[in-house]
Order: C-alpha cells, then sequence, then structure tokens
C-alpha cells in the first residue's frame, strides 16, 4: 500500500465543508489502496464540526478498522487529536456503535502518535 501525506496548512480548522471535502479525497485515495497520513503540524486548533465531518463520518461510513487501515494522523497536538477521538466516539454513539472501540483505537492512535513525533 503506498503513502500519501496530506499536510494541513491552515493553523485552525472550523469549516465543515473543507472537512468534506478532504473526506472525498481521503475516501478517493483510499480506493486506489494508498495510506493516507495527514499531518497536523501547522494546526493550533481544530473544531468539533471539522472534526466530526472529515473523521466521524469517515468511521461510521466506513468503520473504525478501515479507518485505522488507511488513515493515519501524524504530528497532532493534544487537543486537536481529543477533538478527533471525541468526534469518532459521538458520532459512532449516535450511530449505535461501539463506543468502546473508538476509544481504544483512539488511545492506540495516541499512542502511536507520540511515538512518531
Amino acid at each position: 500500500m503506498n503513502d500519501y501525506k496530506i499536510i494541513i496548512e491552515n493553523s485552525d480548522l472550523a469549516s465543515r465543508q473543507a472537512a468534506a471535502q478532504l473526506r472525498l479525497k481521503v475516501e478517493r485515495l483510499a480506493k486506489s489502496s494508498q495510506k493516507i497520513q495527514i499531518d497536523f503540524r501547522n494546526v493550533f486548533s481544530i473544531s468539533e464540526s471539522y472534526a466530526d465531518e472529515l473523521f466521524g463520518v469517515l468511521a461510521v461510513r466506513n468503520n473504525l478498522d478501515w479507518l485505522a487501515q488507511h488513515v493515519s494522523i501524524l504530528h497532532a497536538n493534544e487537543a486537536t487529536f481529543r477533538s478527533i477521538a471525541n468526534a469518532i466516539r459521538q458520532r459512532l454513539t449516535e450511530n449505535n456503535k461501539t463506543p468502546n472501540i473508538a476509544l481504544l483505537s483512539a488511545r492506540k492512535a495516541l499512542k502511536n502518535r507520540h511515538s512518531h513525533v
């Protein structure tokens, strides 16, 4: 599986529409068997709506295993990572998926993030 890195240039992410555009790009790239690395090194803050539209929707549409297999989060600060994990948990809870799996995956990703920083 080839890696494709997306570097987020904006420091503050708030637009649900921008997140939806990025989500569609991630899904398109994943269909071509690419692992997508989303680099948050320039991001200081991310809104709950942005995190939900990108990561929450990806988790519900494709499931957590798919998300873990196809998407890596790089260089996210703790607040950004927490917003992403909360969005996934909330979206999965609303859709009657198992939120405990989301929390375990988020903790694993956070642990991996610290080892890649």
